[in-house]
C-alpha cells in the first residue's frame, strides 16, 4: 500500500495517494477474482471428466438436479438416457411446477418413465438443496453412487456444503456433472463474481452453524 511520504501533504498529493491505493486494491481484487474463477471452472471440468470415467460402463443409482438456472434438467435427462437411469431427484422446484410441466418441453417420448422422477418443493437455496438431497437418500436406502447436476460455477459451493453436512454414517459417493457456462457473456461473468462471494459467505456460515 502507498503510505504518506511527507509530513505535510498538499491536497493534490493526498488525492493522488488515495487514487493509487484504490487502483492497487482494485487490481489485486481483479487478479484474485480471476484466479478463483479459473479454479472454480477447472475443478468443475475435472469433475465432469471424473464422472464420465467413473460411469464409463455402469450406471449411477440416482441423478440429482439442483435447480436455479436453465439447462440443468435437460442435462440430467440426457445423462439419464445415456445411463438408462430414470431415477431423478429434482430439488428446489418452484411450487407451480409439476413433473409434467418440467418434462413437457423436453419432448421425451417413450422410454422415459416420469413416475421415477421425484420433486422437492421445499429447498430455497443451495444449503437446503443439500439437506433435501441427504434427507431423500436417507429415506430411500440403496442409492450410494449419485450424480449431482448444476452449473460449473456452482459445483465448488455444492461440494463445500456436502462435505460439511454429511454425517459419518453417510456412505454416499457424490459425482458432479455441470452445464458449461459461456464466460464471454457479461451476465455470466457477474454470476461468477456473485458465486465467489457466496462461496466465501457459505464457508463462514457453515463454520458457525450446526445442523442440530
Amino acid at each position: 500500500m502507498f503510505k504518506k511520504r511527507y509530513i505535510f501533504e498538499t491536497k493534490r498529493t493526498k488525492v493522488l495517494r488515495y487514487l493509487q491505493n484504490i487502483g492497487f486494491i482494485s487490481l489485486v481484487s481483479i487478479i484474485l477474482y480471476v484466479i478463483v474463477s479459473l479454479i472454480f471452472i477447472l475443478m468443475a471440468r475435472n469433475s465432469n471428466q471424473e464422472t464420465l470415467q467413473s460411469f464409463y460402463n455402469r450406471s449411477p443409482d440416482l441423478i440429482v438436479v439442483f435447480t436455479g438456472d436453465s439447462g440443468r434438467i435437460p442435462l440430467a435427462v440426457k445423462l439419464a438416457k445415456k445411463y438408462k437411469q430414470s431415477n431423478i431427484f429434482i430439488t428446489g422446484v418452484y411450487s407451480k411446477n409439476s413433473v409434467d410441466s418440467l418434462l413437457r418441453p423436453l419432448r421425451l417420448g417413450e422410454g422415459f418413465d416420469p413416475n421415477l422422477l421425484t420433486i422437492d418443493y421445499l429447498a430455497r437455496n443451495t444449503v437446503e438443496n443439500v439437506l433435501s438431497t441427504l434427507r431423500h437418500l436417507r429415506e430411500r436406502t440403496g442409492n450410494k453412487k449419485i450424480i449431482v447436476i448444476s452449473h460449473d460455477y456452482h459445483v465448488m459451493r455444492i461440494k463445500l456444503i456436502f462435505n460439511h453436512l454429511m454425517e459419518k454414517s453417510d456412505d454416499y459417493k457424490f459425482y458432479f456433472y455441470s452445464v458449461e457456462t459461456d464466460y464471454t457473456k457479461m451476465r455470466n461473468i457477474k454470476i461468477m463474481a456473485k458465486e465467489v462471494y457466496k462461496w466465501i459467505r457459505t464457508y463462514g456460515f457453515l463454520i458457525l452453524w450446526s445442523p442440530e
